[in-house]
């Protein structure tokens, strides 16, 4: 059953264990992180590695390539009991799926986990080798909301995580009429915005202001006002 308030998720809490702790705190229903699969490892970073060259990259952020990496196993003993994750599977390395599917049943986090990725093949194979999972299929762009279409028409996606830069009133209705059951957005931080999308129909708000989430589960803002 859907909580009673919309889907609360950290945005890249679960990237810095510091910040996992601060979102589980909270009690936001998900805490988001970012997985690769680089050289046979489950690795969690918001960073791209850049090929042969030993350096982490983002944007306008540098790292040295030896800079230590949370695995996926450190992540799942932070979260603990009850602690829930949103895994977003980042790259194209096709073993990322089956390497993931065999890390959540050793881990026993079937059940505790979801997961969105724009590489939708990801999620479509995580659906064939465990069929429960909870997936939202992200999208970004228009052009990349246009690609989901015959998808969408053929009734085949029941979750999707969109961009709320791109997001808009028609948008929503036209997910609804598709049948998806559940639209996050990505990335909100004022209850202004958070207001106006929830009026439209999302039911799950993605923000890296704890004290916005917070207020989202609390009832002290809503589409009807707070």
């Amino acid at each position: 059953m859907p909580p009673p308030h919309p889907l609360t998720i950290a945005h890249r809490a679960g990237n810095r264990l510091e910040r996992l702790g601060e979102a589980l705190a909270a009690g936001v229903d998900y805490a988001e992180a970012d997985l690769w699969l680089y050289r046979g490892r489950l690795e969690v970073r918001h960073e791209k590695t850049a090929g042969p060259l030993p350096i982490l990259w983002d944007r306008w952020l540098l790292k040295p390539g030896w800079t230590r990496r949370l695995s996926l196993e450190e992540l799942f003993a932070a979260t603990g009991d009850g602690g829930r994750l949103l895994l977003d599977l980042k790259g194209r390395d096709e073993g990322l799926a089956e390497a993931l599917a065999k890390a959540l049943e050793r881990a026993g986090a079937v059940d505790s986990v979801a997961f969105t990725s724009p590489t939708w093949s990801y999620l479509d194979r995580l659906s064939e080798l465990l069929p429960e999972v909870t997936r939202f299929y992200t999208i970004g762009s228009l052009q990349r909301l246009a690609a989901l279409r015959p998808r969408l028409e053929r009734r085949e996606i029941a979750r999707v995580a969109i961009d709320s830069r791109m997001l808009t009133a028609e948008i929503v209705a036209e997910l609804g009429r598709a049948g998806v059951e559940t639209i996050t957005t990505w990335a909100v931080e004022t209850p202004e915005k958070a207001r106006e999308v929830l009026a439209w129909g999302v039911r799950g708000i993605t923000s890296d202001s704890l004290p916005l989430l917070v207020a989202l589960r609390e009832g002290r803002i809503s589409a009807s006002g707070g």
